[in-house]
C-alpha cells in the first residue's frame, strides 16, 4: 500500500497536469495547421490561424500557445478585429495561469467573460469558467467560489448544441467541486466518458480511466489497480501521450513505496518522458522528488547527480522563462498600444466632429452665397415683373382711354347730329300738322310725329348713355386702388378707409396714374413689413393746382435713421424717386402713434 506522501504527490501531479495532455491527434492537427499557413492570404484568416494554433498548443506547450496568442493579438489589434482579439486574449490568459501569473490571468478572464456574454458564445463562457476555477483552486483554494461557478457551468451546458466540452466540465466538478459520494462520482464519470466517446476525445478517455484507477487505489484495491496502470502505461507509450505516461509512472511508484530503488527506477523513466515533452516544470518537479528518495537511500552519488541535473533543468527553465517574459512584455506593450489606440480613436472622433462642423460651416456659407444670388435674381425678376405690370397697366389704360374717347365721340355725334336732325324734322311735321285740313292726312301726320318723337327720345338717351359711359371710365382707377388695398390688407386684420374724388382723376394723364398707383403700392408694402398697424386710411382729392394723396396708419412709426449711413429705407427711396419723377412734393410725419405720408402732384 502506498504511503500518504507518495499518493499526495501522485494526486497533485495528476490534477495539475490535466490540461497538459497532448495526443497524437493533436500533433497531427498542429502540423496540418502549420502546413496550410502558406495558403492564407487574408489578414483576418491569418489571425484565426494563429488562434487555432494557440488553442492546439494550449494542452501541449504553454510557451508556444502564448507565442501564437501574442501574434494573433498583435495582428488583430492592427486590423481592429474584435472577435480575433478576444480569442487571442483567452489563449494568453491560460498561458499566464500556466506560468503562475494567477492574478493577471484572472483579471484578463474577468474582462473576457463580459465580451463573450455580449457575443453570446456559451462554449467560450464555459471555457473561461473552467479556467477561473483552476486559478482559484491554485491561488486561494476557496471552494465557496469554485462550487457555484462549476454548478453554473453545468447549467450552461444545456444551451450547447455541441457539448463536447462537457466531458471536461464533469471531470472538473468531480475534482474541484464539493465532496461527492461514490455513486455521484460514478454518475459524473459515466456522463464524462459517454461524451468523450461520442466525440472521440482520446485525452478525456485516458483521464477518465486514470480517475477510476485512482479510486481503486483510494479503496486500497491494489491488485485491481496495478493491471489497469500497466495497461494505461503501455497505451500512453504507444500513443505518445507524455502526460499520461508520467501519471502512470507516478502510480507505479506508489506501488513500490517500500522499495525506494524500484521507486527511483520509475522516477527516472518519468524524468526521461518529461525531457522528451520539453516540460521543464514537470522535470524539475520529478528531480526534486527524486532527491528526497536518494537521500532516503543514503546514496550520496545519486543525490549529487540529481542535484546537478536539477541545476541544469532550472537553468534551462530560466532561459525559457526569459523568453516567456519577453513575450509577456510584448503582451503588455500591445495592451498599452490598445489604450493608445483608444486615445487615438477619441482624437480621430474629435477631428471628425471638428471636420464635420467645418463642413457644415462651409455648406452654410455656400448656402448664404447662393441665397444672396437667389435674392439678387429675385430682385431682378421682381423688377422685370414690375416693368411688365407697368406695361400691362399702360396698355389697359390706353385701351380704356381709346374706348372712352370713342364712346364720347359717338355720343357727341349722336347728340349733335342725329338727335338735332330728328328734332328739326319733328318741328317741321308739327307745322304741317297745324296747316293741314284733310283729316286723313292730319291723322297720318299725327302718327308720324309720335313715331319721330319716340325715335328722338331713343337717340337722345343713347347719346347720353355713351357719353356718360366714357365718363364712368374715370372710376376704373379708383377700383384698381381699392382692389390693391383689399388684396394686401384683408378686412379681418385691418380697418380701412378709402376715399377717392372721381373728379380729381380727370386732370392727370395715364403716366401719372401709373406712378401714383406704384407710390400707393410701395406705401402699403412698408405698412405690411414694418408698421404693425391695424387702421389705415387712404385719401385722394383735388386742390386748385395739384392732386393730393394721403396715406395714414396707426403703427409703430418709422425707426430712427442710421447715424452712420443716414439713408432712408429702400421703400421710402422708391416713393421719393417716383414723386420726384412727377415733380411732386413728399412729406412724412412719423411717431410712435403712427405714420402719415402726404404726396402733392401738380396738374399738367
Amino acid at each position: 500500500m502506498s504511503s500518504p506522501k507518495t499518493f499526495l504527490l501522485f494526486s497533485i501531479y495528476l490534477l495539475s497536469n490535466f490540461f497538459a495532455s497532448p495526443t497524437i491527434g493533436q500533433i497531427q492537427l498542429i502540423n496540418k495547421e502549420i502546413d496550410r499557413r502558406s495558403m492564407i492570404k487574408d489578414s483576418i484568416d491569418l489571425v484565426n490561424h494563429y488562434n487555432r494554433l494557440g488553442v492546439l498548443f494550449r494542452t501541449r506547450n504553454s510557451d508556444s500557445s502564448f507565442h501564437y496568442g501574442i501574434k494573433a493579438k498583435h495582428l488583430a489589434t492592427k486590423l481592429h478585429y474584435l472577435k480575433g482579439l478576444t480569442d487571442a486574449d483567452l489563449i494568453i490568459a491560460h498561458s499566464l495561469y500556466k506560468k503562475g501569473l494567477y492574478a493577471e490571468s484572472l483579471e484578463l478572464l474577468g474582462n473576457l467573460l463580459a465580451d463573450y456574454k455580449e457575443l453570446n458564445d456559451t462554449e467560450k463562457i464555459i471555457r473561461i469558467n473552467l479556467d477561473m476555477a483552476e486559478i482559484i483552486n491554485k491561488e486561494i483554494y476557496d471552494k465557496n467560489e469554485i462550487i457555484p461557478l462549476l454548478r453554473e457551468t453545468i447549467k450552461l451546458g444545456d444551451q450547447l448544441e455541441k457539448d463536447s466540452i462537457m466531458s471536461e466540465v464533469y471531470m472538473t466538478y468531480i475534482r474541484l467541486g464539493p465532496k461527492l459520494s461514490k455513486d455521484s462520482i460514478d454518475h459524473y464519470l459515466e456522463r464524462s466518458a459517454e461524451i468523450a466517446k461520442r466525440y472521440h476525445d482520446v485525452r478525456m478517455q485516458h483521464y477518465n480511466r486514470m480517475w477510476r484507477t485512482r479510486m481503486l487505489i483510494l479503496e486500497d484495491e491494489m491488485e485491481q489497480a496495478l493491471p489497469r496502470v500497466k495497461a494505461m502505461l503501455e497505451s500512453s507509450r504507444s500513443s505518445g501521450n507524455h502526460s499520461m505516461q508520467i501519471n502512470c509512472l507516478f502510480q507505479m511508484m506508489a506501488f513500490y513505496e517500500d522499495n525506494p530503488r524500484m521507486s527511483l527506477h520509475y522516477l527516472y523513466q518519468a524524468r526521461e518522458v518529461a525531457k522528451k515533452s520539453g516540460d521543464k516544470y514537470v522535470e524539475i518537479y520529478i528531480l526534486n522528488y527524486g532527491i528526497g528518495i536518494a537521500r532516503e537511500l543514503g546514496d550520496k552519488d545519486e543525490t549529487i547527480y540529481l542535484l546537478s541535473e536539477l541545476k541544469k533543468a532550472r537553468e534551462e527553465e530560466w532561459e525559457k522563462s526569459k523568453k516567456f517574459f519577453s513575450d509577456y512584455i510584448k503582451f503588455n506593450t500591445i495592451k498599452e498600444d490598445n489604450r493608445l489606440l483608444n486615445e487615438k480613436n477619441k482624437q480621430k472622433a474629435l477631428w471628425i466632429i471638428i471636420t464635420s462642423l467645418l463642413a457644415l460651416f462651409t455648406i452654410l456659407v455656400i448656402y448664404l452665397i447662393m441665397l444672396g444670388k437667389s435674392r439678387k435674381a429675385k430682385a431682378q425678376i421682381d423688377s422685370l415683373n414690375e416693368t411688365a405690370s407697368l406695361q400691362v397697366i399702360a396698355m389697359e389704360e390706353m385701351k380704356h382711354a381709346a374706348i372712352k374717347k370713342e364712346q364720347q365721340r359717338m355720343g357727341q355725334e349722336l347728340h349733335d347730329g342725329l338727335s338735332a336732325t330728328i328734332a328739326a324734322i319733328k318741328h317741321n311735321l308739327e307745322g304741317l300738322y297745324m296747316e293741314m285740313s284733310d283729316p286723313v292726312l292730319k291723322n297720318r301726320l299725327s302718327n308720324l310725329t309720335e313715331d319721330l318723337a319716340h325715335a328722338y327720345a331713343l337717340a337722345r338717351d343713347k347719346s347720353h348713355e355713351w357719353y356718360l359711359a366714357g365718363e364712368k371710365q374715370e372710376s376704373s382707377f379708383e377700383q384698381q386702388i381699392k382692389a390693391l388695398v383689399d388684396s394686401a390688407l384683408p378686412d379681418g386684420s385691418y380697418q380701412k378707409s378709402i376715399q377717392i374724388d372721381p373728379g380729381s382723376m380727370r386732370q392727370i394723364d395715364l403716366d401719372t396714374r401709373i406712378v401714383l398707383f406704384r407710390i400707393i403700392q410701395e406705401a402699403i408694402t412698408n405698412i405690411i413689413k414694418h408698421a404693425k398697424a391695424k387702421r389705415i386710411s387712404l385719401l385722394i382729392y383735388e386742390e386748385p393746382h395739384h392732386l393730393s394723396l394721403s396715406i395714414k396708419d396707426d403703427g409703430d412709426g418709422m425707426p430712427k435713421k442710421n447715424t452712420k449711413r443716414n439713408k432712408p429705407s429702400m421703400g421710402l427711396q422708391s416713393i421719393q424717386r417716383r414723386v420726384q419723377l412727377l415733380n411732386g412734393h413728399l412729406s412724412i410725419q412719423s411717431s410712435s402713434k403712427g405714420t402719415e405720408i402726404n404726396v402733392d402732384i401738380p396738374f399738367p
